[in-house]
């Protein structure tokens, strides 16, 4: 098993606390900085019914350093969903399209793409014993999502922990490693994509907990989902400043509030630049984030408003 070193600061605090009570002994060692493959995942309306976003999502969670998933236009193959574009560049014209790509076929087609590299002497994967840990842990995390969204807070609790517990350290180092090779780019709110469906488990997590009264655990999961997502994530700011509401810390409050206006402003912002070369379904999406995020600033700016008369007169 091998252990990579981040270039990113954070993430290597992060794995430094989080793997140093497992005995974690793995050796660094320097591979060439190149990706060998681009999975481009089709998001057309059409794949999307298809369930293109969950293979979307479990293609960035657990495919190898050197193969980077990015979401596709549509490659006219509609009812044959979700279709995934094997390629060499990112921009690629040419490449060797698969279809219905979903469930077992997910791991067949990485273990395919990991099988061709063999020769490769310079690629480094997880052990088969880790990769299943991770595959484990985010299986635990889609099931405590289906709790989560039946109510379920108990359930959902419990699965998030199981999440966590397996898939964590896997998660991390497929990133350090992913960071090492070059391969990786950031989500909307600029934390690293790989991790998202970890600063998603802690979210989803602390408001369980919130609804069963559990503030001490809610607590700490609003901090993990900050801390994995380097203050960058608006939502995991806005798990804190209700964290701070349930135990009275208005200050507090007050201050995450602030947070998360200004990562919502930022996503607002960017997502106002034109997309040039984008294809429709990008533009729409584009739109959708740029105006989620402007009314989620827009109620918070009425949430801050009244904590700031609160506080003026307390």
């Amino acid at each position: 098993m091998f252990h990579f070193l981040a270039p990113n600061p954070l993430i290597r605090a992060i794995t430094t606390i989080l793997l140093a009570s497992t005995g974690n002994n793995d050796t660094a060692t320097s591979p060439s900085l190149a990706p060998t493959k681009v999975l481009r995942v089709c998001t057309s309306p059409g794949c999307r019914d298809d369930g293109a976003l969950s293979t979307l999502g479990r293609l960035t969670a657990l495919a190898p350093p050197r193969i980077r998933v990015a979401k596709g236009g549509c490659v006219s193959l509609c009812g044959s969903g979700p279709v995934v574009e094997v390629c060499d560049k990112l921009d690629d014209v040419n490449s060797m399209k698969r279809k219905r790509v979903k469930g077992e076929a997910i791991i067949g087609l990485l273990d395919e793409l990991a099988d061709s590299n063999d020769s490769d002497s310079e690629q480094l994967l997880f052990t088969s014993y880790m990769r299943d840990r991770l595959v484990e842990g985010y299986e635990f995390f889609l099931q405590a999502n289906d709790a989560y969204d039946s109510k379920q807070y108990q359930s959902a609790v419990d699965l998030y922990e199981e999440a966590v517990q397996n898939g964590r350290k896997p998660a991390i180092i497929l990133q350090e490693a992913r960071e090492k090779y070059g391969v990786t780019h950031e989500q909307e709110s600029g934390f690293p994509e790989g991790l998202l469906w970890l600063v998603q488990a802690f979210r989803n997590s602390c408001r369980a907990r919130l609804a069963l009264g559990d503030v001490d655990g809610a607590r700490r999961d609003a901090f993990a989902a900050t801390v994995f997502s380097q203050n960058t994530d608006a939502a995991s700011q806005e798990c804190l400043a209700d964290v701070c509401k349930e135990s009275g810390d208005a200050l507090g409050e007050l201050q995450a509030v602030k947070a998360s206006m200004e990562l919502y402003e930022r996503l607002e912002e960017k997502y106002s630049q034109p997309l040039p070369g984008k294809d429709a379904v990008a533009r729409a999406e584009a739109a959708k984030i740029r105006s989620d995020a402007a009314s989620k600033k827009r109620e918070l700016g009425f949430r801050l408003a009244k904590l700031e008369r609160q506080l003026k007169h307390s």
